[in-house]
């Protein structure tokens, strides 16, 4: 009997890292290929950051090149049409704005010193926020972690599944077994022979203890259905 493969989405749902804030240029719109798709990011002179669909709905200029981003929302650097941080489009240049021009946004967050980006469906709100990674990693042992270019990082790209390559960083790391948190909804954790070793929040974002007592923070980020962004940080 053959059997159907299941079918597995390259992009589940869920908050993802995409970029450290401090290393966007402030105001303005830059490329990001994440989700299988050319977006723009940007973060306003204030801190906040913003992801968009990377065209333009009014003649599809490319707003990662040269588009502009303030606290009111982003600018198309073709035409001056300007967009609120929900998609609405707030000018039009000089004339009437039209009901349906809207920009494709994703609910964005930036939660210490890294800018999240959240994946849905059909537009499907976040039920939660994105993961504050400074709670314990097991009882009794607090980390704190802040993914910024002063507490350094790798970043790499991998090719694979997102499930696959976590797969591969859980079985590198030890992980035998595991269950999902009873007091931290959205987590797994991992155990190996020693006990908890690797807490993952969502669908892409790892805790993992490395044999010297230190901490390890992994976020996996899917780049399209083949290949994988990673950027991993130590406290």
């Amino acid at each position: 009997m053959v059997r159907t493969p299941l079918h597995r989405p390259p992009f589940p749902v869920g908050w993802f890292a995409v970029a450290v804030v401090d290393e966007l240029p402030g105001g303005a719109l830059v490329p990001l290929a994440v989700f299988g798709q050319d977006l723009a990011v940007g973060r306003t002179p204030g801190g906040r950051a913003q992801v968009t669909h990377s065209v333009c709905p009014h003649l599809g200029a490319d707003l990662a090149a040269g588009g502009q981003i303030d606290d009111d929302g982003v600018v198309c650097p073709l035409h001056g049409w300007c967009f609120d941080h929900g998609g609405a489009c707030t000018s039009a240049a000089d004339g009437p704005i039209p009901e349906t021009a809207r920009l494709r946004v994703w609910p964005t967050e930036v939660v210490g010193g890294t800018v999240w980006a959240f994946n849905g469906r059909d537009g499907e709100p976040p039920a939660l926020p994105p993961p504050v990674l400074d709670a314990a990693a097991d009882a009794g042992a607090e980390i704190r972690y802040q993914a910024t270019p002063e507490a350094g990082y790798r970043l790499e790209t991998r090719l694979g599944h997102l499930e696959d390559v976590l797969a591969e960083i859980l079985a590198s790391a030890g992980v035998i077994g595991g269950a999902p948190s009873a007091d931290d909804p959205g987590t797994w954790v991992g155990t190996g022979p020693d006990g908890p070793q690797v807490r993952v929040h969502g669908p892409g974002t790892l805790v993992i203890r490395l044999p010297d007592g230190a901490n390890e923070l992994v976020y996996v980020t899917p780049v399209d259905g083949f290949s994988v962004m990673i950027r991993t940080t130590s406290d």
